[in-house]
């Protein structure tokens, strides 16, 4: 079980006095130990993260590896005893059983903006340090799901707040997401478990595709009128010609092809995944050339099968369905214009079913409305097909790169492994004036307001501040050396903002 605390970081340097040292100098460090001091007590103090309540999105202690199947950087946390689970890819899923190419890592460093609260409230979906109404002496830090006066539940993994599923911005769904798969790193064992496949028509007949998997990127050419078939298009009356291709997802904790669900490589490949997640996100680079009509999304989740079609020069309407009922598209953009071969420009597609929602973006901007689905959502529904498929309608080439899948965070219902009865999962639970309901991002193993026997809830007097940087990363980088030995060092690359 994990105590999910941070502890205080007191390891602030301090100006040394030296004789050889110019007045001016010391005199200067001297000011500034005295403003490091004064942020400290009064702005911003440094906290470590010890354990992994809250990864990815923030780490504690852990080891490092680089997978030799397909090059992938992943952690595997390290508990008080200093043992870890098996190392096991979450990107293609390789099993590692030698840990001498390893790096022991110590948790991330935050720095915590207090006293934030003093002057507004928290929001949701906000990363908080506070004051364990349980255990004073420490320090904890989740993220804010329930706000006062609100009644909470946790249905099917997502939150619901007064009967209806708690949504979030786009921004809030970038923090949230949960890395599944990045084309950047293809597996070198993809010839004999391939991650991509052409979908060879709607009867599976001799009809060729043009797309080929080439590293890191997908590159569909021309064939002519030659396509694949989509079978019984529900856009319009007559069928239209989609050369598709599919991503297969490869189960790491099973080492076999299936649904995706709720695996965190930092907690090991021995505990298995118990829970089928269908929130998922697309994103990827499109170049497009003349003679594309337009490109096509589908996403298994959110509901159902939710598929956009995106024109390309003006090649009629963007249109989107859900299980092949065609929805109501409002607001929407014109589409994406081609470019002459040897010129690209890259338009970047991003297409979410989190929360039950379908959005779509270009380049940053939303494509059309939200398309929303507040049915109640299905217990144990396993959504078979291909989670994620990329179509090309028409004769022209598109290359597409910077391919990833993500899935949403999902809130179990108990600790991994472990029967114990948790709070606002049966039924809904009526928080009351200036109480906070918080949740780890590392739901399976997160003791966290699900599971507090005294009292499930924080109140205002508890709260600490905000983190709002991770200014020393835990994952490290080499560092060569005259091109031989190589040092590990911080690796800047993951200093960033916490969301």
């Amino acid at each position: 079980m994990n105590s999910n605390s941070i502890e205080r970081n007191d390891s602030t340097p301090r100006p040394e006095d030296g004789g050889a040292v110019l007045r001016q100098t010391v005199e200067f460090l001297a000011a500034l130990a005295m403003c490091v001091v004064a942020a400290r007590t009064f702005a911003v103090e440094a906290y470590v993260v010890p354990t992994g309540s809250m990864a990815p999105t923030l780490l504690g202690v852990h080891r490092e590896a680089t997978c030799a199947n397909c090059r992938f950087r992943f952690v595997v946390g390290v508990d008080d005893e200093g043992r870890s689970g098996r190392l096991v890819c979450p990107n293609c899923g390789q099993d590692r059983r030698d840990d001498d190419a390893t790096i022991e890592c110590d948790g991330d460093r935050l720095l915590v903006q207090k006293f934030l609260y003093e002057f507004r409230s928290p929001r949701r979906w906000e990363v908080v340090v506070f004051q364990s109404p349980h255990e004073p002496s420490r320090s904890y830090v989740k993220r804010v799901v329930g706000l006062p006066g609100e009644s909470i539940q946790i249905v099917a993994g997502d939150i619901y707040i007064n009967g209806s599923i708690a949504r979030k911005t786009v921004s809030e769904r970038r923090a949230a997401r949960v890395l599944v798969y990045d084309n950047d790193y293809p597996p070198a064992d993809a010839d004999k478990f391939p991650r991509w496949t052409p979908r060879r028509g709607a009867f599976r007949g001799p009809s060729r595709s043009g797309w080929t998997i080439a590293g890191t990127t997908l590159r569909r050419d021309p064939l002519g009128k030659i396509a694949t078939q989509i079978a019984g298009s529900p856009m319009n009356r007559h069928m239209r010609l989609i050369d598709w291709l599919e991503y297969h997802h490869f189960a790491p904790d099973r080492t076999a092809y299936g649904p995706i669900r709720d695996f965190y490589s930092y907690n090991g490949g021995d505990l298995t995944a118990e829970n089928h997640v269908d929130d998922l996100m697309f994103e990827g680079e499109f170049a497009v050339e003349p003679g594309v009509d337009a490109v096509w999304i589908r996403l298994i989740g959110g509901g159902g099968k939710q598929t956009v079609r995106i024109p390309v020069d003006g090649r009629g309407a963007i249109e989107a369905t859900t299980d092949g009922r065609s929805r109501s598209v409002k607001h929407a953009l014109n589409g994406v214009q081609s470019t002459p071969p040897g010129k690209p420009r890259w338009r970047k597609i991003e297409a979410s079913t989190f929360d039950r929602e379908f959005t779509v973006l270009l380049d940053g901007e939303p494509l059309l409305d939200p398309i929303v689905d507040d049915t109640a959502p299905g217990f144990g529904k396993v959504s078979a097909g291909a989670p994620l498929s990329i179509g090309v309608e028409g004769t022209g080439r598109v290359v597409v790169r910077g391919v990833k899948l993500y899935r949403d965070l999902y809130y179990t219902p108990n600790l991994l492994q472990t029967p114990r009865r948790s709070i606002a999962v049966e039924k809904p639970y009526k928080l009351g004036r200036d109480e906070y309901f918080v949740l780890g991002d590392n739901s399976p193993i997160s003791n966290d307001s699900r599971f507090w026997p005294k009292s499930p809830v924080i109140h205002g007097d508890d709260l600490i501040g905000k983190p709002f940087l991770v200014h020393l990363p835990s994952q490290a980088a080499p560092l060569k050396v005259f091109g031989r030995a190589t040092y590990w060092i911080p690796d800047p690359t993951k200093i960033r903002y916490v969301r």
